[in-house]
Parts: structure tokens; C-alpha cells; sequence
């Protein structure tokens, strides 16, 4: 009934959206984004008042990991919006019910973020294990792009999705979802059941398991 027409969609949908250009662009800047976390922004605190230090895990690992891609949120947006943009919302609606198009959207959409982690945590396998050497350990580099890739890029998706279903705008939809990020970066860094784009990490150990 209502759970294989649901399954049918999403089998329409995962398709239509990989073969976009966005989509694309969406894993190609995922993969790229570990690029500020070595150079311009440091989520993991200091742990010295003169400069800025930190493990070397810390420094090529976490940082990089805790970077997500916003771009996502754009994505997630536009690809709600692709219905009403190009008019086909009430035809649509009038074969497939509202609930079960935005379920099959949001689906498609978490694919492509696991996705875009999947292609991040592989290119940036090579890097790590040069930069860290004899520290570099497989399951630490994998637990961390687990932990904190995977876990913000998904609710990325769904904050911006949830955006959307209560405004019906793009430009609303990002607005609020910029507003709920930088809460999370600033006011809410410290309160670990809000900081849902970037977890609390205190320190993550060279000589100890991270486990």
C-alpha cells in the first residue's frame, strides 16, 4: 500500500537527483569543505592561552571532520522546491500525496549526504595518513568522520527540509537555517544538546584510544 508507493518514489527520486548538477557541486564542496577546518577555522579549542594548539589529530583530523557542507542546506532546499518552482505541485500532489513527496525528497536527500561523506572521508584517507604518520590510526580517522561528519551533514538535511515545510520559501527556508547554524557556532558551542552542526570535542588523543 502506502509504504511501496512510498518506495517506488524514493527509487524515482534518488535517480532524478543524482543526475543533477547541484547535487554534484553539493559532494564535490562537502569534499573540499576539510580544507577550512586546516586553514581558517578551528572548531577544537586551544589548549594554550598564547597560541593556537592542539594533538595533531586534532589539527588533521577533527578540525577538518567538524567542517560541515553547507551547501547541503541549499541543495535540501532547492530539491524541496523543485515541485512548486517548475509548477507540478498540484498535478503531483493529485497522484502522490504531500507526505509521501517530501518523505521520498528527504530519503533521496540523505543518500546523497552519506554520499558526499562517504567521498569526503576517502580523498581525505591519503592526506591524513601523510600528515600524521606513525600517529595516524584507521580506526580513530574512521570513528571521527563517523561521529561528527555523519552526524551533522544528515541533520543538516533535516533542519533545512523541516525549514521548508514551514515556510514554503526558499529565501525563508535559508534564512532560518542560517539563523539555527550560527546559533549553533556561537551561542550554543557549549551546550552539547544544541551544537547539532558542530559537537562539543574537548581534545582528541595521539597516544590514547579515541574510542
Amino acid at each position: 500500500g502506502d509504504s511501496m508507493n512510498t518506495l517506488r518514489q524514493f527509487y524515482l527520486e534518488l535517480p532524478r537527483l543524482l543526475q543533477t548538477r547541484l547535487t554534484w557541486l553539493a559532494v564535490l564542496l562537502t569534499a573540499l569543505s576539510p580544507i577550512t577546518g586546516l586553514t581558517v577555522y578551528h572548531p577544537l579549542y586551544s589548549n594554550s592561552e598564547s597560541s593556537y594548539i592542539t594533538t595533531m589529530q586534532g589539527m588533521y583530523l577533527a578540525n577538518p571532520a567538524l567542517v560541515g557542507a553547507i551547501v547541503v542546506a541549499i541543495l535540501t532546499v532547492w530539491s524541496m522546491d523543485r515541485l512548486k518552482r517548475e509548477g507540478m505541485e498540484t498535478l503531483t500532489h493529485a497522484v502522490v500525496s504531500p507526505m509521501t513527496a517530501a518523505l521520498t525528497r528527504l530519503g533521496a536527500l540523505l543518500c546523497v549526504s552519506v554520499l558526499a561523506q562517504a567521498v569526503t572521508t576517502l580523498a581525505w584517507l591519503p592526506y591524513a595518513m601523510f600528515k600524521l604518520s606513525t600517529v595516524f590510526d584507521l580506526e580513530s580517522y574512521l570513528l571521527i568522520h563517523l561521529i561528527f561528519m555523519y552526524g551533522a551533514i544528515p541533520l543538516v538535511v533535516l533542519f533545512a527540509s523541516a525549514a521548508y515545510q514551514f515556510t514554503r520559501r526558499v529565501d525563508l527556508s535559508l534564512a532560518l537555517f542560517a539563523a539555527l547554524a550560527a546559533l549553533s557556532l556561537t551561542a550554543w558551542k557549549e551546550k552539547w544538546q544544541l551544537c547539532w552542526l558542530n559537537p562539543c570535542v574537548w581534545g582528541v588523543s595521539d597516544d590514547f584510544s579515541n574510542y
